[in-house]
């Protein structure tokens, strides 16, 4: 059923563009070919030794009359696990008033100003069916109803529904809560904009928590959340936390800090501090981002990460190059002194990695 529903939106967005569009449908997407090496395996050539994924992004959009526009985004991927599994990733109508907009369907919201990881981004659950190299950064879309209302020039006020929860994960056996009113998720969020030179935002989320607790339940929870970013000469400075309140259990919080600028010989640095606790668990991350361009058009990036208590160093070398127009190639590898359970780093291993992009 839940197959059938995304394909009829995905009709939906495609027969909208018929009524009263203006222009044809816009096509795009994307193809990325990946391959990495596990070099802890190299020895004894184990099966895992090798791991490959090819992916295939399509995204379709259009506008319908002079006040609404339609996207819809699929997904198709493959490895040596998962055959061919296709993913209607957002399927949604935006309608634009005088002083809201409106946007309805399968979508996702990225909210947060931190770098890659995002405290107050708690609305869609990560898509843990990819296989992250440091950091999940992909998310499942969900069916949601999100209205911006604009007060004022500096205003922003946000609120989102979501009518039936969607889990990051789902062990088997476990059951997920039935999809009744009281079960639903709903967000508020204010976001002041040109404050003194400052963006800032405070939010508010009542769901559920995106995995099971310990007995095989789905906690109700709050997430209170806030952010800042600004400029001090020319210095782009960022702060973003939450606060999480599960229901009948013990609360925690997450803080990422951080900042970033652009050198006159075009060298890019940044750095940023996260840090969560947990009633019985602390961890602090020092993160590092440097990049240089190199024959105008080829980029080399190093990226950092030290784990502070038991001081567990991560290094990302990686180098892009622009083989054409809309086509890359990416040649890194990673690099982790010593193996961790139980934390952000715990499916961190030392390997290479090759990955082939093209966009059209």
């Amino acid at each position: 059923m839940k197959r059938t529903i995304h394909f009829l939106l995905l009709w939906l967005f495609i027969s909208s563009s018929n009524f009263e569009a203006q222009t044809s449908p816009d096509i795009g997407g994307e193809i990325e070919t990946q391959l990495r090496m596990n070099l802890e395996n190299v020895d004894d050539m184990k099966s895992d030794t090798i791991w490959t994924r090819a992916t295939f992004r399509l995204k379709l959009e259009s506008e319908i009359g002079s006040n609404a526009h339609a996207f819809a985004g699929l997904k198709i991927h493959t490895t040596e696990i998962v055959e061919h599994r296709l993913q209607l990733k957002e399927a949604y109508v935006d309608y634009y008033g005088s002083d809201y907009d409106l946007r309805g369907g399968l979508q996702v919201l990225s909210w947060g100003t931190a770098y890659k990881i995002n405290p107050t981004d708690v609305i869609n659950p990560y898509d843990l069916t990819e296989e992250a190299v440091f950091i999940p950064e992909d998310k499942l879309g969900v069916i949601a109803a999100r209205i911006n209302y604009y007060p004022t020039v500096n205003l922003i006020l946000t609120g989102v529904y979501i009518p039936y929860f969607v889990p990051a994960f789902q062990p088997s056996g476990v059951t997920l809560p039935e999809r009744t009113v009281e079960n639903s998720e709903y967000a508020l969020k204010l976001t002041a904009q040109s404050i003194m030179g400052y963006d800032l935002s405070v939010s508010y989320f009542r769901g559920k928590e995106d995995y099971p607790w310990i007995n095989e339940k789905y906690r109700n929870v709050e997430i209170y959340g806030g952010d800042v970013i600004g400029t001090i000469w020319e210095v782009a400075l960022w702060a973003e936390g939450a606060y999480t309140q599960p229901e009948g259990g013990d609360s925690s919080y997450e803080l990422a800090v951080g900042g970033e600028y652009t050198f006159w010989n075009d060298l890019y640095f940044m750095s940023q501090l996260y840090h969560r606790s947990y009633p019985e668990n602390k961890e602090n991350y020092l993160m590092a981002v440097l990049r240089h361009p190199f024959r105008d058009i080829h980029t080399f990036q190093l990226g950092l990460a030290y784990k502070t208590e038991n001081e567990i160093f991560i290094a990302f070398p990686e180098i892009t190059l622009s083989l054409a127009d809309a086509t890359s190639l990416k040649i890194g590898a990673i690099y982790i002194n010593e193996q961790v359970a139980s934390s952000l780093l715990s499916q961190i291993k030392n390997m290479a990695l090759i990955e082939l992009e093209y966009y059209f």
